[in-house]
This record gives C-alpha cells, structure tokens and sequence, in this order.
C-alpha cells in the first residue's frame, strides 16, 4: 500500500511533535508552593508569585552566596539518566547566579548540574542539559537557584525539567 506523500509528512510531522513534548518532571514554576525559598544566618530575601514568573529577591547578603536559595523539592530524577532544564530568567540588576540539583538530605551532596547563569534586565531563554549522578531515592533530589552573591531580584518562568 502507498501512502500519500502529504500524508506521510504529516504523520511525521505530529510525531516529531509528540517527540518533543516530553511531560515536565518539575512543578509548575509560578506557584508558591512549588518552591522553598532558604534564607541562612543573616543572609534574607523574600519570594512571591507575579503572574506567570516567581520573584526571589534577595535583601541583605551576609558574604555566603548560598545562604539565600529557592529550590525546587521532590523530584524524582534516575540515576544515569539524562535530563534538560530549560526556563526564562532575567535579574535587576543584571547579575550572574548558579543553578544546581543537590540530593535534599543531610550532605546535600551534588547531583550532576552545576551552571552559571548570566541574567540581564530582559527575559532570556535558558537551556542546560545534566546527567544524574549519586541522587537519593524517594523524591530526595532538588534542583535550585543559589541567589545570596548579592542584593537584587531575580525572575523565573517557564521552567521545566525533561528527561532527554
């Protein structure tokens, strides 16, 4: 049986499409509740949800960067496999913070992301590809923003994990 060629292209087309909306193993990025924020010894900040983007800012810095952090919690990421974190941020004022994934236990060792993010005044598309290693099981994996370097907001949206 010969298939169309328009329709041959259209099966494949939709099934590029479904290839590449893979599900979000993240929570939604703009609910409160999707992230904890940290603040440690005199390092403070506050966090809120605006529309569709989190706002972390950071208030007093006490020379610790990672003594104010908005992490997000319960994610159940699998040893080896590989995975994407994408996401829109911008910072005011322009600055550069680090985003990790740690296991969320007592040793917080690291889990295979560790990147420098660069953010301007203007929304800008991020995209950072991480093998998992060493992460804990039952949920125990976090991955998150370490904002205490210095005083400012800092903006996310749209932020997703995908398997690769």
């Amino acid at each position: 049986m010969k298939i169309p060629t328009i329709t041959l292209a259209l099966l494949v087309t939709v099934g590029f499409a479904f290839a590449a909306d893979k599900p979000n193993l993240g929570k939604p990025s703009n609910k409160a509740d999707s992230w904890r924020f940290e603040q440690h010894e005199a390092a403070k900040g506050t966090m809120k949800i605006d529309g569709d983007a989190a706002v972390f800012e950071t208030t007093n810095t006490d020379g610790e960067d990672w003594h104010v952090q908005a992490v997000m919690t319960g994610l159940d990421l699998k040893e080896g496999k590989e995975y994407v974190i994408t996401f829109k941020a911008k910072g005011e004022p322009a600055r550069t913070v680090r985003i990790g994934g740690n296991i969320d236990l007592d040793d917080w060792h690291a889990i295979g992301l560790s990147e420098e993010v660069e953010l301007t005044k203007e929304w800008k598309d991020f995209s950072f590809p991480f093998k998992a290693e060493n992460v804990a099981a039952d949920k125990k994996n976090r991955i998150g923003f370490t904002l205490g370097g210095e005083k400012g907001v800092v903006m996310v949206k749209d932020f997703k994990i995908t398997e690769k």
